[in-house]
């Protein structure tokens, strides 16, 4: 059976439609289905039950898990109807942004995203597990005081034109001198991916870049760009630094720190799925398939694993689905 609880979360109700056409509990679809086919081969014949039934063996842990985790976060979010408008409203953005419908389902036919319909349905999940996650953190004063003292880290941006050789540089920080533009030089010299972007990066934090070039981030104020090329194993470095990283009062952003303590929350494994295992717990399921029944067992066993055996197990589960990934 999958352990891949990742990929159940975010891949909740794939072929819930499936299973709720054919009904829940096999002894059923027999009495249902034993006339009806869906298929002739020659003179063989493939009932809606054989169909099922692979399909059951195929997916259904996987499947009946994502239903019943759909329906215990809904019973735990009094708001689910508003979290499903949200969820469709944000996805009519991302099909107006791209160019209609039709552009949007060729973009999630590319990523193997399934239809419109089913890419909602996954936003809606992602968002009710987060709610319901959101609940059970510790979103006191002290607890987001601990966070910015001992994990929080401040991110840095900026702009970089890489070129080869320092004399390249120099020429180029003569330019920037002269009061040339830094995105069109950028775009015009830099031989990194981000030049058409006016070498802009993506925010990271202390450890995420080469040393020299953290350095030199920080080592100058938001808006100033290196007099001097900085060199890493890349070639030469001309640095714009936007935000140096320095780590401002908790009180002048508490907000940004309270949003990244949460996101971290919600993304621990050993945190998260610990509470949706307590959840399922507390929900009394019942499975009366005994070929399905343990679809949720792996999450009820990690709600009363000790913090330290959950966490080990947290993640040779996320381990094993990077393997099965890339096989």
């Amino acid at each position: 059976r999958s352990s891949d609880l990742r990929t159940t979360l975010n891949r909740m109700m794939a072929f819930a439609s499936v299973l709720v056409l054919s009904g829940a509990v096999a002894n059923t679809a027999s009495v249902v289905y034993a006339q009806d086919n869906v298929a002739t081969v020659g003179d063989q014949t493939i009932t809606k039950e054989d169909l099922y039934n692979q399909m059951k063996k195929d997916a259904g842990l996987v499947t009946l898990r994502s239903m019943i985790l759909q329906k215990v976060l809904e019973m735990n979010a009094p708001n689910a109807a508003d979290i499903k408008k949200k969820a469709e409203e944000e996805v009519a953005k991302q099909i107006e942004k791209v160019g209609g419908e039709e552009k949007f389902q060729e973009l999630l036919t590319y990523q193997k995203l399934g239809s419109v319909e089913d890419f909602k349905n996954q936003i809606y999940i992602r968002n009710l597990f987060n709610e319901v996650v959101s609940k059970q953190i510790d979103q006191s004063d002290a607890a987001i005081e601990d966070y910015y003292n001992n994990t929080y880290q401040p991110k840095m941006e900026a702009q970089h034109i890489l070129v080869d050789t320092e004399e390249e540089a120099k020429d180029i920080i003569s330019k920037l001198d002269a009061g040339e533009n830094f995105d069109e030089l950028a775009k015009t010299y830099s031989k990194d991916g981000s030049a058409q972007q006016g070498g802009l990066l993506s925010p990271f934090t202390s450890g995420q870049m080469v040393k020299e070039f953290e350095d030199g981030v920080k080592g100058q104020a938001n808006g100033e760009y290196t007099k001097t090329p900085v060199k890493s194993k890349f070639g030469y470095h001309i640095i714009k630094t936007i935000n140096n990283g320095e780590k401002k009062p908790l009180a002048d952003i508490k907000d940004d720190v309270k949003k990244e303590y949460l996101d971290s929350k919600i993304k621990d494994q050993k945190f998260s799925y610990k509470i949706i295992g307590k959840l399922i717990e507390a929900a009394k399921v019942q499975i009366d398939d005994a070929d399905l029944k343990d679809a949720v067992k792996e999450l009820v066993d990690l709600a009363n694993q000790p913090d330290d055996v959950s966490s080990s197990s947290s993640e040779a589960s996320s381990e094993s689905s990077s393997e099965s990934s890339s096989n």
